[in-house]
């Protein structure tokens, strides 16, 4: 625990199935708890049965599922060990929370809508990760309002961006979140546009978090919002239209 008395880590369910490669930790019955994730302070605040609340920094689920998904883009700082392969899993998350401690970042989120650890290959760690909050990042974030163009219609939103140039393969890649319920069927999968001001940007949209927002994948090439320093980008791109 640190001197703020925030956990480093809480565990919902067994600690066993952490394997002692993430010592330390408390463990809690999921079945008598609720969570909430305060995005001001990139913390989970966990309310016990008896009323009792904690602050940790990082969530690990061990109930056994045989959706295999270790980490979700849309749930920050949140874990699971669904098994068979708990050891392996641990191992990976034990990594990734270590990482984020040396970071110096406050927030960790996959970059995936849905990440799996490969139970036999090994499988690309924090790359595969964004660290955002505390520390400046390569990432450049966008969190306020936009306007979400799907289907023809147009709805209000606050979004939830974030995206970085890859000099590897030439072309600017983001992806986020969006807090605006989209009505109809088949939302998930299908297209948006994003604008923010003067600039739009299409996305496809990939799945819904268990809060109720959508997140959004987009298109490499420019965002919807406007890049500090677009100049590195425009080496590789065309000028905005």
């Amino acid at each position: 625990m640190s001197a703020s008395g925030v956990l480093e880590v809480l565990v919902l369910g067994d600690s066993a199935r952490l394997h002692g490669v993430i010592p330390g930790t408390r463990a809690l019955d999921p079945a008598t708890v609720s969570t909430r994730f305060d995005s001001d302070t990139d913390t989970w605040t966990v309310t016990t049965g008896s009323g009792e609340q904690l602050i940790a920094r990082t969530l690990i689920s061990t109930a056994e599922s045989t959706d295999a998904v270790v980490a979700r883009h849309g749930v920050p700082n949140r874990f699971q060990l669904p098994g068979p392969h708990t050891r392996r899993q641990a191992r990976y998350v034990a990594r990734l929370i270590d990482n984020l401690r040396r970071s110096g970042a406050s927030r960790i989120e996959s970059r995936a809508p849905r990440l799996r650890v490969h139970p036999f290959l090994p499988t690309r760690g924090i790359s595969r990760f964004y660290l955002t909050g505390s520390v400046a990042v390569e990432d450049e974030i966008y969190d306020g309002p936009a306007v979400l163009i799907h289907r023809d219609e147009d709805y209000p939103s606050r979004v939830r961006l974030t995206g970085h140039f890859d000099p590897i393969d030439g072309q600017y890649h983001w992806q986020g979140m969006f807090f605006a319920d989209l009505p109809g069927t088949g939302v998930t999968g299908s297209q948006v546009s994003i604008r923010i001001g003067e600039h739009t940007a299409s996305g496809r949209v990939a799945e819904r978090t268990p809060w109720g927002s959508l997140t959004v994948i987009g298109a490499a090439g420019y965002p919807p919002y406007p890049l500090e320093d677009p100049e590195e980008v425009r080496i590789a791109l065309p000028p905005r239209s």
